[in-house]
Formats: structure tokens, sequence, C-alpha cells
């Protein structure tokens, strides 16, 4: 369970710092190079899953907390459940359940998700087609490491 929780813990504290730093910055300074494939962008998504949504807060607000709470329910579970056996499921259940605390968080107290990063050149094609932010990467993440921690 601890490795649960200080993962969760980690990708909070991460992105809560880095969006300080996205948030306060003048917009005159975006998009900014990160290396040759990806840059750093300050946009605020008041929808879900690529902006879907946008004009519906409500809805927006009580999807985000409803598929929160299932993330972070399960990831409870699952690090109670597998014990010792299976640390990349307990290792990907905190992350997921970071990203989703990380975002949910935001949306409550701003209204919207900060993202951040584009893959302008990136080998994948939809990461040159969305913008996203450490606790999406962290969600899509933990729960692959998971599937891969529960096959092996």
């Amino acid at each position: 369970m601890m490795t649960t929780i200080l993962t969760a813990s980690a990708v909070l504290a991460a992105e809560y710092g880095i969006r300080k730093k996205v948030n306060a910055a003048p917009k005159q300074q975006f998009p900014r190079a990160l290396g040759r494939q990806y840059e750093l962008r300050q946009a605020h998504n008041f929808g879900i899953v690529g902006s879907r949504f946008e004009g519906r807060p409500k809805l927006v607000l009580a999807y985000q907390t409803g598929a929160t709470t299932a993330a972070v329910i399960g990831a409870v579970l699952v690090s109670r459940t597998v014990g010792v056996s299976r640390p990349l499921v307990r290792f990907g259940a905190g992350l997921a359940a970071g990203g989703a605390l990380s975002n949910m968080i935001e949306r409550w107290t701003s209204g919207y998700v900060t993202d951040y990063i584009h893959g302008t050149k990136a080998p994948i094609p939809l990461l040159q087609k969305r913008i996203w932010n450490v606790a999406d990467m962290a969600i899509f993440n933990g729960c692959v490491i998971a599937l891969i921690g529960a096959a092996i």
C-alpha cells in the first residue's frame, strides 16, 4: 500500500510544481522548445479528453470526479489485494491514482486542467495532435504498468 501512496504523492507534487510554473509564465513565452520533438505550451482544458463537453462544466466536473473516485478506490483495492507479490501493479495503480487526483484537484480549484506538453514531431501521431500533462502521462503509463505487472 505504501508504494501506491508514495507514487501517487510524487505525481501530485510534481504536477503541482510544473503547473504552478507554467501558469505563472506570461503567454508570450510559449511555445517553448523541449528538445527536437516536443514543445512546452500553456493550454487550459475546460473539457475532458481532448476538450469534449467543454461548454458543460458541471458534466465535466461530475465525470472527472466519478472517474477519479473510481481510480482511487481501484488503486486502494488493488494495493491491498496484491500485497507484496505484485510491486508493478501497486506502482502502476499509484501512478494512475496520482494523475487522476492531480487533474481533479485542479479542475475543482480552477475550473480547468492545465495541459502543457505538445509532441510537434513526436514519433507517435496521437501525441502530435494533443496537448497533455504529466498527470495524463501518469494515468496512461500507470494503467499499462499495472497490466504488465498483473500479467507477469
